[in-house]
C-alpha cells in the first residue's frame, strides 16, 4: 500500500514538474513577442484630416474653399495614395470635439489644423498626446506650436511692417491720428501689431517680396527711427482701435459710430488720418459706408478736406477692382476721400500649400524640425502694380 502511495506521489510530482516546465516554456516564448510588439510602431494609415474655419466670406472663407478643393483632389488620387476628410467649424470648441472624433477613428496619418480661435489649443494638445503628426496653420497657438510638425502661415509680422512702411512713406508722424481695425485677439493680430511698431522703432525692415528689395525705417524717415515714446504717442493720444472680428459688418458699425471723432482728432493736429486695417473686408467697409447716405455732406466734406491713407491685408478681387479703378461705385469713393489705398498681398491659396506640406512630411520628402516655422512672404499691392495680380473672390 505504501508503495502504491509512493508511486502515485511520484506520478503527481512528475506531472507537476511537466506543467511547471510547460509554463516556463510559455513565458520564454511570449516575452520576446511582447517586446517586438512594443518596439514596432503601429503603421500609419493613409487617412489625413484637414481642419479649417467655415467657408463663409473673406480671406478665411476663401482659404477654406481652397482646402475643400484640395481635399477633393486628394480623394481623386491626384496627390498620391491618400484619402482625406475635411472638417469645418465656427469655433475652437467644435474643433476640440472634432479631434476627439478623429482619435476615435484610429486611422489618422496626420492633421492640417487651422484653429478657429485660441480654445482650439485643447484639440491640438490631444493630437500631441496621441502622437499624431499635425501642422499648425494660419492661427498659430503659442502654447502648442513647439509640438507641431510645422507652423505655417503668411508672414504676419511683415504684414504689419508693410503697413507701417506704407503709412510712414506717406507722412505719418507721432502726432498723426491713427485708426486701427484689429482682426481679433489671436497671434495673427498680435504679430501684425508687433511688426507695425517694430518697423517704426527700426527693429524690423520691410522686405518687398515682389521686387526683392529691403527698406529700413531710416530709408523712409530721413535717416532716423522713432523712439519708444514716439510710438507710444501715436498709439495713445490720437489713437482709435477696435476689434472687428474680421467682420465687414462690425467694422461698419464702428465707423458709423466714430468717424466724426476721428475727423475732429485729425483736424486738431496736422489734418492727417491714417488707417491701419488688418483685412480687406474691414477696409471695404469704410468705402461702403462712404458710398451710402450714412453721413451727411458736412461730415463727408470734412473727411475730404483731410489727407487720408488706408491700408488693408488680403488680396480680395473686390479690393483690387477698386485699386484698378474698375469698381464703378467704390473706385470714385476711394479717389474722393483717400490720397492712397493699398492691400498687403496675403493669398489664401497658401491653405493648399499647408496641406501639401503635410503630404510631403508623410512621404518623408523633407527634413523637419519639430516646432519649426515657415512663413509666406508678403508685399504691398496698390494702384501702381495691381494690374499684375488677380485677387481672390471675397464675397
Amino acid at each position: 500500500m505504501k508503495k502504491k502511495w509512493l508511486a502515485l506521489l511520484l506520478v503527481l510530482c512528475l506531472a507537476t514538474g511537466l506543467v511547471a516546465c510547460k509554463g516556463a516554456g510559455k513565458k520564454e516564448e511570449t516575452e520576446p513577442a511582447e517586446e517586438e510588439q512594443e518596439e514596432a510602431a503601429e503603421p500609419l494609415g493613409n487617412q489625413i484630416y484637414v481642419m479649417t474655419t467655415a467657408p463663409d466670406h473673406g480671406w478665411t472663407g476663401q482659404g477654406a474653399a481652397y482646402a475643400a478643393a484640395f481635399v477633393d483632389e486628394i480623394n481623386l488620387g491626384i496627390h498620391g495614395d491618400y484619402i482625406a476628410t475635411h472638417y469645418i467649424a465656427d469655433n475652437g470648441e467644435t474643433q476640440n470635439e472634432q479631434v476627439q472624433e478623429i482619435l476615435a477613428n484610429h486611422d489618422a496619418a496626420g492633421v492640417m489644423f487651422w484653429g478657429c480661435d485660441e480654445s482650439a489649443e485643447k484639440g491640438q494638445q490631444a493630437l500631441i498626446d496621441a502622437g499624431i503628426p499635425w501642422i499648425s496653420y494660419d492661427r498659430i497657438i503659442e502654447s502648442t506650436m513647439k509640438q507641431a510638425v510645422l507652423n505655417y502661415s503668411g508672414d504676419n509680422w511683415q504684414s504689419g511692417v508693410a503697413v507701417a512702411y506704407y503709412l510712414i512713406t506717406h507722412g505719418m508722424t507721432p502726432e498723426s491720428t491713427l485708426v486701427q481695425f484689429t482682426g481679433d485677439v489671436s497671434t495673427v493680430s498680435q504679430r501684425r501689431t508687433e511688426g507695425f511698431k517694430k518697423f517704426l522703432l527700426g527693429q524690423e525692415d520691410y522686405y518687398d517680396a515682389e521686387g526683392d528689395r529691403i527698406y529700413t525705417m531710416e530709408d523712409v524717415n530721413h535717416g532716423a527711427v522713432w523712439t519708444q515714446e514716439e510710438v507710444d504717442k501715436l498709439c495713445t493720444e490720437n489713437y482709435f482701435e477696435y476689434n472687428c472680428d474680421w467682420s465687414n459688418e462690425k467694422a461698419k458699425g464702428y465707423i458709423e459710430s466714430n468717424l466724426p471723432s476721428w475727423i475732429e482728432a485729425a483736424k486738431s493736429t496736422d489734418n492727417t488720418l491714417f488707417v491701419f486695417s488688418m483685412d480687406d473686408e474691414m477696409s471695404m467697409a469704410f468705402l461702403e459706408v462712404l458710398s451710402d447716405d450714412t453721413f451727411d455732406d458736412s461730415v463727408k466734406g470734412d473727411l475730404e478736406a483731410l489727407t487720408v491713407y488706408m491700408s488693408a491685408v488680403g488680396g480680395m478681387e473686390e479690393m483690387y477692382a477698386v485699386l484698378r479703378g474698375d469698381d464703378e461705385e467704390l473706385s470714385p469713393v476711394a479717389d474722393t476721400y483717400f490720397e492712397g489705398l493699398m492691400s498687403v498681398y496675403y493669398n489664401p491659396v497658401m491653405t493648399q500649400t499647408a496641406i501639401q506640406k503635410l503630404l510631403d512630411y508623410l512621404e518623408g520628402t523633407w527634413d523637419y524640425v519639430l516646432g519649426a516655422e515657415d512663413y509666406e512672404p508678403v508685399f504691398i499691392v496698390d494702384a501702381g502694380n495691381v494690374k499684375q495680380y488677380e485677387g481672390f473672390l471675397g464675397r
